[in-house]
């Protein structure tokens, strides 16, 4: 019986009645564009980029840069109010060119780095004033305490793919435990910090110069 049905389908191949087609292959799948008005991920470049703090006593301006930290911002360019920030900093980090002041703030009575080893920012709300100026309603994490923080910044896009933020803002440092301070040379309770950050979106090559034709 097999080698019947077998013979007949040989026949009608033959005859050219029944064809076999092969199972075509699928089609690679191409990554979707992202589309317009999708939120993306914007890398930040420490060239170009600083968190800095100053804080006023009865001799100088105490000012001083984290030097280890990162940051990460997700930002649609058509939609800016929708931005959210991340930035975290190493509270040993501090560096202010003088040693004495360096190893007094990170100690227990300031930042007490070993037992809260980072400070950082978190972005809650931004609402937009006008002419590439923003206000960011944010928390700041030090020593182990959260307390809400606003940040005026300005932002400049260069093109949908770089740009650069640059915000300041001041927090009183009783708020977050700090009440040291020194008879012969008091400290301020208001602390300023500043944030400049250069950011590009991921997978973005920097733009090249355009070549001098002299």
């Amino acid at each position: 019986m097999r080698k019947t049905t077998f013979a007949r389908l040989t026949a009608l191949i033959a005859m050219g009645v029944l064809t076999f087609s092969p199972t075509p292959e699928a089609a690679p799948i191409a990554p979707s564009p992202a589309a317009p008005g999708a939120t993306r991920t914007y890398g930040v470049e420490k060239t170009g980029s600083e968190i800095k703090f100053q804080v006023k006593s009865r001799l100088k301006v105490i000012e001083g840069v984290f030097e280890n930290w990162k940051a990460q911002v997700e930002m649609d360019p058509a939609r800016l109010e929708a931005l959210q920030l991340g930035v975290q900093a190493q509270s040993a980090s501090i560096k202010t060119g003088n040693m004495l002041e360096e190893a007094l703030i990170r100690g227990e009575n300031f930042f007490a780095a070993e037992k809260y080893p980072e400070v950082s920012v978190a972005s809650k709300k931004i609402s937009t004033e006008g002419a590439g100026r923003f206000r960011m309603d944010a928390e700041l994490t030090l020593r182990g305490m959260t307390h809400p923080v606003v940040i005026p910044f300005a932002l400049e896009l260069n093109g949908e793919h770089e740009g650069q933020m640059r915000g300041e803002f001041e927090f009183n440092r009783k708020d977050f435990g700090i009440t040291f301070n020194m008879t012969l040379n008091p400290i301020e309770d208001q602390v300023k910090v500043i944030v400049t950050l250069k950011v590009r979106e991921q997978g973005q090559e920097a733009k090249q110069a355009a070549p001098n034709k002299n």
